[in-house]
């Protein structure tokens, strides 16, 4: 049974957050690896964010499974062939999808390709297949900027809207796009921070998150994205968690992992209360076996939250959860 939010979430020490968090290393490695060996496919939610949150533990000085890392990231970016067979990768020889989303970016390309910028070191095969996926992305750029976004088949919170889509999109690019980078892709890129600066605002949490984290990633001085800091204060829940929508649910490791992730990054530290709450309640509320309570927004019949399949955003929200507490919570080695 899911572990119940408590009425009043205990101060978590350093040890309890280091021991949640090598709960959760165990769970992501166990999971990420058996569904790779079940359903051959690199999906964002169980390859690209394990491996991203694997890799920032290992860099704050936590044990991980370097091997896991290692042959996961070769058998999916190794070689050209290595990423068509990962089923993320449109394979030229297969006949063009008729479908509409075939016009479409498969969105575990980017997610593959952040998560990849994370790692400490690449093969040469590796970032071969990083420039691949950065053709492929520019390929599928429309001409105002965007990418399509296909509404029938959003998978939120990992594919929520057009906007979240393009952030992670722009992600990825702003990792390949150095000075030797084409033309074509510095455009693409330009083009693509345009049209997210000028997207109509929504009301999605994930939004602000992401706006945070694009900011600074890219460097950008913290006074610019102060007033969404500021919004994504203001909204933590009384337990200390956050939610992945405004009005409708309850707080989850999804929203609150990915929240303390980008606070982290924007210089807020495990003192200031705000984000000692957060803590506080992702460490109250694992579950035994490393992850978190999750439920589902996935629409695979059109009806909110009618998808079954729990696993998927439980590894996301585990993933995002491990990324916060590793950031605020280093383990030293």
């Amino acid at each position: 049974m899911p572990a119940a939010i408590p009425a009043a979430v205990p101060p978590a020490t350093t040890e309890q957050i280091q021991q949640t968090v090598d709960r959760a290393i165990g769970y992501m490695q166990t999971e990420s690896a058996a569904w790779l060996n079940t359903r051959k496919c690199a999906a964002c939610h169980h390859v690209p964010m394990p491996l991203w949150a694997l890799s920032e533990a290992e860099r704050q000085g936590y044990a991980i499974d370097k091997k896991f890392v290692a042959d996961t990231t070769e058998s999916l970016l190794g070689s050209r062939d290595k990423l068509l067979a990962s089923k993320i990768f449109p394979n030229p020889a297969d006949p063009p999808d008729p479908r509409p989303q075939g016009r479409g970016l498969n969105m575990g390309l980017p997610f593959l390709a952040v998560a990849a910028q994370s790692l400490p070191s690449l093969e040469e095969g590796q970032k071969q297949s990083l420039k691949l996926i950065a053709e492929e992305i520019v390929n599928k750029q429309q001409p105002d900027g965007s990418w399509e976004f296909f509404a029938t088949l959003r998978r939120p919170p990992i594919n929520e809207s057009q906007t979240t889509d393009a952030a992670w999109i722009i992600m990825a690019l702003e990792g390949e796009v150095g000075p030797d980078a084409p033309e074509s892709q510095r455009a693409a890129l330009s083009k693509a921070i345009a049209w997210l600066d000028a997207a109509k605002r929504s009301d999605l949490h994930q939004d602000r998150a992401l706006k945070v984290l694009l900011g600074a990633r890219s460097g950008k001085p913290r006074d610019e994205f102060q007033p969404t800091i500021d919004e994504l204060l203001s909204l933590q829940r009384a337990d200390g968690g956050w939610s992945q929508t405004v009005a409708e649910l309850k707080s989850d490791a999804f929203a609150t992992g990915q929240t303390l992730y980008v606070l982290s990054l924007a210089g807020y530290t495990a003192e200031r209360p705000e984000i000692k709450r957060g803590i506080d309640l992702l460490v109250a509320t694992q579950m035994p076996d490393g992850s978190w309570p999750m439920i589902s927004r996935s629409t695979p019949d059109g009806s909110p939250g009618s998808s079954k399949l729990l696993t998927p955003i439980t590894c996301a929200a585990s993933s995002w959860a491990t990324l916060g507490l590793t950031r605020l919570v280093p383990k030293g080695n």
